[in-house]
């Protein structure tokens, strides 16, 4: 599916079953020069894995730097998990997926070295909250307090949490209680909802550990949210990729995988085998910087070790969709926000799978849709299941004779999202565990699972790695 407003360059067919008949055979050797054609040796300082958020940032600051990069994303476009739309008939660009930037001075210098002019962030559109339960189709009384006051000043004894994972030793209790447990403590019913509404992305956040919840709804959020946050000039998160793309050039191989990897013990840098299009390339670099999220499924063609595999197995995550809708019946300027009604334990939280919001976009009958599920849904569960949702509310809130379903403009699924690991886990160093691989084997990691889903925190964390990067 195209999504306007993002450039993809290099665009080159690749098959992700069965080799087709216009790839040329595996080298024998993978990794010897002489199997290659000299176009097809790739020698970088650096190699990036990713051309998402951090993988992005990573490539940028390391040019800046003087170190010449690779990155190889395996989709036609970059930008991970920025979605944006441009509307064909009013021009006008809605970000459904990252929706701003934190203001802080590592973004704004690297917004600088792009050239992307930002301006204050205000919270989506203005748009009226109606609380409905989404399953009965009918509107539900929800008094969430108006703001985070108790949550902040929990959140503020952990002030390091904004910016590392280096956890006391022990890790404190109270972090590592069920987000629902820590919530009873210390009688915070009152912002139980505004938290989970807050919080796209993870399901049943009831039972997600609090030092989760705390990394997700973090300092650098509820500033975002008052005041600190800034997106492009123009409206179009995805501006931050198309100027990334016109100063990387060639430097980005898009729709291109690795495939087999050779990651020395010693000061011999690495090989990576990739596949592009129709050929095999051979990339040498002295440094490998993996920046997609770290599962073993993902992980596979890298060459990991046993301490490696260890580590990249413990992973949970939430599966989450993002989507764009028209042809709703439901009226503008309303966010419908998915409640139940209030008992003992429930804070008005549904639970999921299941959107958190359907709400209205400043292009008029287009509707965002935020979806999370705590297992695999596939993309026709997912759509069936909001369409049947807007099926119900229509009778109540909007025009139940409208014609033809629910339209979905754009689809996208933000899987894995939110890696977290157990509370003994956590207890016994995993964070410690997960920080010693950096350097080791010549291979550094960045990206969410390392520190945040915010990007600005991702960019503040990444850049504290590119000194051991360019030593």
């Amino acid at each position: 599916m195209h999504r306007p407003g993002i450039k993809t360059c290099m665009l080159i067919a690749l098959s992700s079953g069965p080799l087709s008949h216009a790839l040329a055979p595996k080298p024998r050797n993978p990794f010897d020069d002489q199997f290659y054609a000299p176009d097809d040796i790739i020698t970088r300082d650096v190699a990036i894995i990713g051309g998402g958020s951090s993988g992005t940032y990573s490539a940028i600051n390391l040019r800046a730097l003087g170190k010449s990069v690779v990155v190889v994303e395996k989709t036609p476009r970059m930008g991970g998990p920025t979605s944006t739309y441009v509307d064909p008939q009013t021009g006008v660009p809605v970000n459904y997926g990252v929706q701003a930037l934190y203001n802080i001075s590592v973004a704004t210098d690297y917004l600088d070295l792009l050239g992307v002019p930002m301006e204050p962030f205000h919270v989506l559109d203005p748009v009226t909250r109606v609380y409905a339960d989404f399953h009965a189709g009918k509107n539900v009384s929800v008094s969430p307090s108006p703001g985070f006051a108790g949550y902040a000043e929990q959140l503020g004894k952990y002030p390091f949490l904004e910016y590392t994972w280096d956890l006391p030793k022990p890790v404190p209790e109270d972090l590592l209680l069920p987000f629902r447990e820590f919530l009873a403590k210390y009688n915070l019913d009152d912002v139980a909802y505004s938290v989970y509404f807050s919080g796209p992305g993870y399901a049943n956040i009831l039972d997600q550990l609090t030092v989760n919840v705390f990394k997700l709804i973090d300092d650098s959020y509820l500033k975002s949210n008052s005041g600190s946050g800034m997106l492009p000039v123009s409206g179009n998160n995805g501006e931050l990729y198309d100027k990334a793309l016109d100063i990387l050039g060639s430097d980005v191989l898009l729709s291109t995988t690795v495939v087999d990897t050779k990651r020395s013990y010693n000061n011999s840098g690495i090989r990576l085998v990739v596949q592009s299009g129709s050929k095999w390339k051979l990339i040498k670099a002295s440094k490998l910087l993996i920046t997609i999220p770290p599962l073993l499924s993902n992980l596979a063609p890298f060459d990991l070790d046993a301490n490696e595999r260890n580590l990249f197995s413990q992973w949970n995550y939430t599966n989450y969709y993002i989507m764009l809708v028209n042809n709703t019946g439901l009226p503008d300027g309303i966010q419908f926000a998915n409640a139940v009604p209030s008992s003992a334990d429930s804070f008005n939280i549904p639970n999921f799978p299941g959107p958190y919001q359907i709400t209205s976009t400043r292009v008029p009958g287009l509707f965002y849709v935020w979806y999370a599920s705590p297992y695999d849904a596939t993309e026709a569960e997912v759509k069936a299941d909001v369409v049947a949702i807007i099926n119900r509310l229509r009778p109540t809130f909007g025009n139940s004779t409208i014609a033809g379903a629910p339209n979905f403009v754009e689809f996208r699924d933000r899987i894995p999202f939110k890696l977290v690991v157990s509370a003994e886990a956590i207890a016994t160093g995993f964070y410690d565990k997960l920080g010693a691989l950096q350097g080791r084997r010549n291979t550094w990691y960045t990206g969410a699972a390392f520190i945040s889903h915010d990007a600005s925190i991702i960019w503040h964390y990444t850049r504290s790695l590119l000194p051991g990067i360019v030593a």
